[in-house]
């Protein structure tokens, strides 16, 4: 995708995905630009291209990875989870999500139902007992350990489409924002004792269902 630096609302074809493309302009806005729809079935994902943007939010510290997952599933699910210093330590210490007090949207029934109480999450590790089916399920939230004792932090994304043949992931703070994987590559990578994947959490089925029809927008402030 060439880097064309105009304002501009766009679908291409970004990682063999349609998505939602919005570029930048070469002028700041004057105000910062309004955050995810409630009234569309999707999630914004955005990159910082200028020297200082902004976008409001209340998930996180902005352009994070963390703060993605927070806004995805307190927007599309109506839960989220206690404040975290990083990837690493929302990997090892959060191991539910709880509802969210007021949702900006309507979740699904099941979903809402579902998290009335606390949602557990099902933590998987090296070495992993099932088929990469059972892992590699969108809505499945997938971590990278740290690299350097100097950024300790890791990261993770959503896995946001599945199939036996390709999967697709979303994220913040690393390029590029959608991802597509060989599903058999990525597991392999995954069930190595020197991967560079620290695991997943899973959440019940009820709860993920259909985020694989969530729209995603491509933002670039």
């Amino acid at each position: 995708m060439s880097d064309v630096r105009c304002p501009a609302h766009v679908r291409v074809i970004y990682n063999n995905i349609q998505v939602l493309y919005i570029m930048a302009s070469t002028t700041p806005p004057k105000t910062p630009p309004k955050g995810d729809s409630t009234d569309d079935n999707k999630i914004v994902l955005y990159i910082k291209k200028t020297k200082n943007p902004t976008y409001p939010t209340k998930y996180g510290i902005q352009f994070e990875c963390v703060e993605l997952i927070r806004r995805f599933f307190c927007i599309h699910k109506g839960i989220t989870f206690p404040d975290v210093d990083d990837a690493v330590d929302l990997f090892k210490r959060i191991n539910e999500f709880t509802p969210v007090s007021s949702s900006p949207r309507r979740v699904p029934a099941a979903a809402a139902a579902a998290a009335n109480n606390a949602t557990k999450l099902n933590t998987y590790e090296y070495p992993y007992q099932n088929k990469a089916s059972y892992y590699l399920r969108p809505g499945v939230i997938l971590f990278w350990k740290y690299k350097k004792t100097d950024y300790p932090y890791g990261h993770v994304a959503i896995i946001w489409k599945s199939n036996a043949n390709e999967t697709v992931i979303i994220q913040q703070n690393l390029n590029p924002p959608i991802k597509t994987y060989n599903t058999d590559e990525l597991f392999t990578k995954m069930n190595s004792r020197t991967s560079k994947f620290a695991g997943v959490k899973i959440l019940p089925s009820d709860i993920i269902s259909g985020v694989q029809n969530i729209e995603c927008e491509i933002r670039r402030l």
